[in-house]
């Protein structure tokens, strides 16, 4: 939908404010008064005042009347991040216009105000935003005029077609936990089982050694070269060469689903989201995501835009007892090269069982419950947050 077909579908609307039937009514009781008084000198002030009504109704129907907004479209943003949100403001007639445009997108809106924009000109107003789930948010963009004195108030609607796609909130996973977890699922393939014994074994793959960041193992920790330099040091290791990752999730729910399978829902999608998210950030490989139940295609991603996208089904998955999933001739080219992870909100899922049947190669299945030592859930990691700010 385009900013014309917007503003076409939605008429100028004219109200006036609280201010302005405060002081219609004092100016419809003073006229009555001097009129039945017959007072002919303050009966001129009664006509300045209504004709001030009259003009700001005037010039806020011209001001909204040649004004155009629409949502920025964004990439899809995770729960809990920060993302500039707006919307562009463009002044179609010749004369400067003062408008307040107001972003309803759920679950807050933003409001700009636009002072004497220039005609033939366009601003990009925007504000920081986070949300705090998961899901699609939509609303109306409004102009709203009300300048000059703000008696009676225009308004109409802009283009909201832009719908605003909030991921899952992430947690934490270790990548060279995750990495050596991984090579070890996958120790059952042949090919990759020389791999994992250089992985844990093989000390010559020592590169070096490097200051100490949040979040590396203890065992890692190179104490002799600590202990001489005077600060935590750990090994360096050269990264094993690792697949693409085939990423399926399983959003089941019951029936009739209890407040704690909604969350395990919720947990699921999350550390699904967090293991693609550290795959292509620490690893650099093309990822692959499909979600049971949905009509989309699987969606292979090569970059961090593009990964964003194939979550998007995740936005506002619901969940459900059944469900399919689409195995185009895609899906079954990348099962031959990809480490196989099943990420599903039931423990036990016999969906692995079902997927390594039709496609000759094992999968391996998580659900939240498992004990990942890698993965610190999006609350736990809130609450390790929350700790050290205490403690500083």
């Amino acid at each position: 939908m385009t900013g014309t077909a917007a503003n076409t579908a939605h008429p100028l609307q004219l109200r006036f404010t609280a201010t302005g039937w405060g002081w219609l009514v004092v100016a419809l009781l003073a006229g009555g008064y001097v009129w039945f008084k017959s007072i002919n000198m303050v009966i001129i002030i009664v006509y300045a005042m209504l004709m001030l009504v009259i003009i700001n109704g005037l010039v806020a129907w011209r001001s909204v009347r040649r004004t155009r907004a629409e949502r920025l479209s964004i990439h899809p943003v995770f729960a809990g991040e920060w993302a500039e949100c707006g919307v562009r403001v463009t002044n179609a007639a010749r004369y400067p216009v003062t408008v307040t445009v107001a972003d309803q997108a759920e679950p807050h809106s933003n409001t700009f105000l636009v002072y004497r924009l220039p005609g033939g000109q366009s601003l990009t107003c925007t504000a920081a935003r986070e949300f705090p789930h998961r899901g699609r948010f939509r609303g109306p963009v409004a102009i709203v005029s009300g300048y000059p004195f703000g008696f009676i108030e225009c308004e109409r609607r802009g283009d909201a077609s832009h719908e605003i796609v909030v991921l899952p909130r992430l947690g934490y996973a270790e990548p060279d936990g995750l990495r050596r977890w991984m090579l070890r699922q996958m120790g059952n393939d042949g090919r990759n089982r020389k791999v994992l014994r250089r992985v844990t074994n093989d000390q010559a793959e020592v590169r070096g050694v490097r200051s100490y960041r949040p979040g590396d193992a203890i065992r890692d920790i190179h104490w002799r070269s600590s202990a001489r330099r005077g600060e935590l040091l750990v090994r360096e290791y050269d990264t094993a060469p690792l697949a693409e990752l085939l990423l399926v999730v399983e959003p089941w729910l019951p029936s009739q689903p209890s407040r704690h399978e909604r969350q395990q829902l919720e947990d699921a999608l999350s550390l699904a989201a967090t293991i693609a998210v550290t795959w292509r950030r620490a690893f650099d490989h093309p990822v692959t995501v499909a979600v049971v139940g949905r009509s989309e295609s699987a969606a292979t991603a090569n970059s961090e835009e593009d990964l964003r996208d194939a979550l998007t089904p995740l936005a506002d998955v619901a969940g459900s007892p059944t469900g399919e999933l689409r195995m185009e001739d895609g899906f079954h080219r990348r099962v031959g090269r990809s480490a196989r992870v099943i990420v599903s909100s039931r423990p036990r899922t016999p969906l692995v069982t079902h997927l390594t049947r039709v496609c000759g190669k094992p999968f391996v299945a998580i659900s939240p419950g498992d004990a990942l030592p890698w993965y610190l859930p999006p609350a736990m990691q809130k609450r390790k947050t929350n700790h050290r700010e205490d403690r500083g």
